[in-house]
């Protein structure tokens, strides 16, 4: 059986990790976003994510229609299918309340946590499947906002 990813569940837990990876500063680091299922083709962005960049970090969005509870739950075998797919950590967000929220102009996307996810990977790369439409405008919404700060990569067809 594959060794699951890292997983964490707070920023600050998320930031202590990626300072002490193995490997220091030097290593490129991707976000790819997940749900508490990882689909198909979000585990294949994973994997191109990972086929890019030296590093991943799966990030798994809230279900905020399923009531916070809900919301929090994921996948039996989580961190084994996101290790699998090349993710190195997987990060559960545990709903801890942000001093700042985003609104990243697109209904049904956590801009709050998508942002944090940017601002606290620093990833070059974020890779997000073709399909997932409000998560590709959110984002270019956020790179609009912010500059250039990371590439953001369309998979699938």
């Amino acid at each position: 059986m594959a060794e699951g990813a890292v997983v964490v569940t707070g920023r600050a837990q998320l930031a202590q990790r990626l300072a002490d990876w193995p490997g220091g500063g030097g290593a490129t680091w991707a976000v790819g976003f997940v749900g508490a299922v990882p689909s198909g083709s979000e585990l294949a962005a994973l994997k191109e994510a990972a086929r890019l960049c030296d590093r991943v970090v799966a990030v798994v969005r809230r279900n905020e229609e399923r009531g916070s509870e809900v919301a929090r739950r994921v996948a039996p075998g989580m961190a084994e299918m996101c290790r699998e797919a090349g993710a190195d950590i997987v990060w559960v967000p545990k709903g801890e309340k942000a001093f700042v929220s985003v609104d990243c102009g697109v209904e049904g996307v956590d801009g709050t946590l998508v942002a944090q996810a940017v601002m606290t990977v620093l990833p070059m790369l974020v890779v997000v499947p073709r399909a997932d439409v409000a998560l590709i405008r959110a984002l270019r919404n956020i790179q609009g906002g912010l500059g250039e700060v990371f590439s953001l990569r369309i998979t699938g067809v």
